[in-house]
C-alpha cells in the first residue's frame, strides 16, 4: 500500500510507500522539505522528551529581554547622532575614511544582531547595523571569520539555521570588503 497526500507547498498530491511514512522527504514537484505522514493506522515510536528546566528558561528569556533592551538603547542613541545632520540619510562611508574606531565587544553584538536581523527580513536594520561596522575590518573581520568557524552564541539565533547564519556572516564580510 502506498502514503497518498497532499504537498503543504504546491497543494499537488504525493504518492510514497509506506515504509517513508515518518520522514523527512521533498517534493517532486516543487522541491518543498516536509514530512511525509504515517500510513493510515500506523504508530510512531514514543518520543523520548527531556524535561524543561524552566529556572533556565527564565534566565535565556531574562538574557535576550536584557540584549533587546541594550540594542535599543544603543540605536536610540545613534538615531540621536543622526538628527543632529543636516541629511536624515545615512551617509555611505567607505572603508577607513573617516569612520569611527568600534569596540570589539560592540562589534561582536552588532554583528549577532545583524544575523538577527537579516533572518527575521528586517533589511532596513540590517543595512544600519552594517553601516555601523564599515570601516573597522581590523576588527570586524576576525569577529566574522570566528563566527563562521565556530558559530555564534546568541540563545536568539537557536531557531535560525546554521546554513542561513553562515550565508548572511559571508555577505556581510563581502559587503565590509
Amino acid at each position: 500500500m502506498a502514503i497518498i497526500f497532499q504537498c503543504e507547498h504546491c497543494d499537488k498530491e504525493i504518492e510514497v510507500p509506506d515504509e517513508l511514512g515518518g520522514q523527512m522527504g521533498q517534493c517532486p514537484h516543487c522541491g518543498h522539505s516536509m514530512y511525509t505522514p504515517l500510513a493510515a493506522g500506523a504508530e510512531s515510536e514514543p518520543l523520548d522528551l527531556t524535561e524543561v528546566d524552566l529556572a533556565e528558561e527564565d534566565r535565556l528569556q531574562k538574557e535576550m529581554e536584557q540584549s533587546r533592551q541594550a540594542m535599543q538603547r544603543i540605536w536610540s542613541d545613534r538615531r540621536t547622532d543622526d538628527t543632529s545632520r543636516p541629511s536624515r540619510e545615512r551617509p555611505v562611508r567607505q572603508p577607513g575614511r573617516g569612520a569611527k574606531a568600534i569596540d570589539p565587544e560592540d562589534a561582536a553584538m552588532t554583528v549577532e544582531q545583524y544575523v538577527l536581523a537579516m533572518a527575521h527580513s528586517s533589511l532596513e536594520e540590517a543595512e544600519a547595523l552594517a553601516a555601523h561596522l564599515v570601516g573597522n575590518p581590523q576588527t570586524v573581520n576576525p569577529i566574522i571569520k570566528k563566527a563562521l568557524k565556530d558559530g555564534l552564541t546568541n540563545p536568539s539565533l537557536n531557531n535560525v539555521p546554521e546554513a542561513l547564519q553562515k550565508g548572511f556572516l559571508k555577505k556581510l564580510f563581502e559587503y565590509l570588503n
